[in-house]
């Protein structure tokens, strides 16, 4: 008797958590993706999310290979409605193409962002085919406070608290001049935490403009004047990337100055894994408002 009753226990469970399954959210996560070491970083802040719910990472620039695979594998885990936390330093990034590509516009992008770093005109990209629901988050880590506290703990653990120290934060910036100064000023606010801190001369914050070779030449310019000037007189610079991973081309534009950064991006941090999470759940929660009404 107690063998029968042990077996159907077990096949109880098994079909409670099979009819949740078949009633739950995924997340899918999209990040751009780089070296073997960038994206084991971005693999390693998700992992821990692997026991709350099903995850798929979609590495690439709005990438419809890779997207189509992340969507695949958590259909197969039968989801049927999926959240997408998009892992980018800014909200605008990729935005247009991946809404089109999920189906939630109907109008393609003028450009369309394929396997390279270009944009291209060309045929109509066509969208994927779902059977979930999808929503898409609408923030980025520039609009995340938890970047902040990022920051404040980078910058205390290269710091020798001497009070003879300066911070330079910088980051990839846009082309245009409006979009830009968004950069500038949500990067400032989240440097404030680095200024609560209450042991650095001076906080600033820069944006490269990496692609726009006239416009990075003058902020290279600013960049190498604020680290050389906060360098003199026994002065030190530490330099923090508001980068997902790693120091990237700021080494090449510091080359030949005097400066301190451990090229510790965002991750490795827990915080990145707190707002992935904390921005999944707003996104399930709205998922599931959406099918409530319904």
């Amino acid at each position: 008797m107690r063998i029968v009753l042990f077996f159907f226990t077990m096949w109880l469970v098994a079909a409670t958590v099979n009819a949740q399954n078949s009633n739950s959210c995924g997340l899918m996560v999209m990040a751009h993706g780089g070296s073997d070491q960038w994206n084991t970083a971005v693999e390693s802040a998700v992992m821990p999310l692997r026991d709350e719910f099903p995850v798929a990472i979609a590495f690439g620039m709005a990438n419809p290979v890779t997207m189509k695979a992340a969507v695949t594998e958590l259909e197969e885990q039968h989801v049927d409605c999926i959240a997408v936390v998009r892992l980018f330093v800014s909200s605008h990034s990729f935005l247009h193409q991946t809404e089109y590509l999920l189906g939630l516009r109907e109008d393609p992008p003028a450009f369309f962002i394929s396997h390279g770093s270009h944009a291209h005109h060309g045929s109509k990209p066509v969208p994927l085919e779902l059977s979930s629901s999808v929503i898409i988050s609408e923030t980025a880590l520039l609009d995340a406070p938890e970047m902040g506290e990022v920051l404040a703990a980078n910058a205390l653990a290269l710091s020798d608290s001497s009070g003879a120290e300066s911070v330079i934060i910088i980051a990839h910036g846009a082309g245009d001049d409006k979009v830009n100064a968004e950069w500038i000023q949500k990067l400032d606010l989240l440097a404030d935490s680095v200024r609560t801190t209450g042991i650095f001369n001076e906080v600033a914050v820069h944006s490269l403009r990496e692609d726009w070779e006239e416009k990075r030449a003058k902020s290279e310019k600013e960049i190498r004047q604020f680290v050389e000037t906060h360098s003199q007189n026994n002065g030190r610079t530490i330099v923090l990337p508001f980068r997902l991973y790693g120091l990237g081309p700021y080494e090449e534009v510091l080359d030949g100055l005097a400066y301190k950064s451990n090229g510790r991006g965002l991750l490795p941090s827990p915080a990145v894994t707190e707002w992935i999470r904390r921005t999944a759940n707003e996104l399930f929660v709205e998922l599931e408002e959406i099918a409530s009404a319904e």
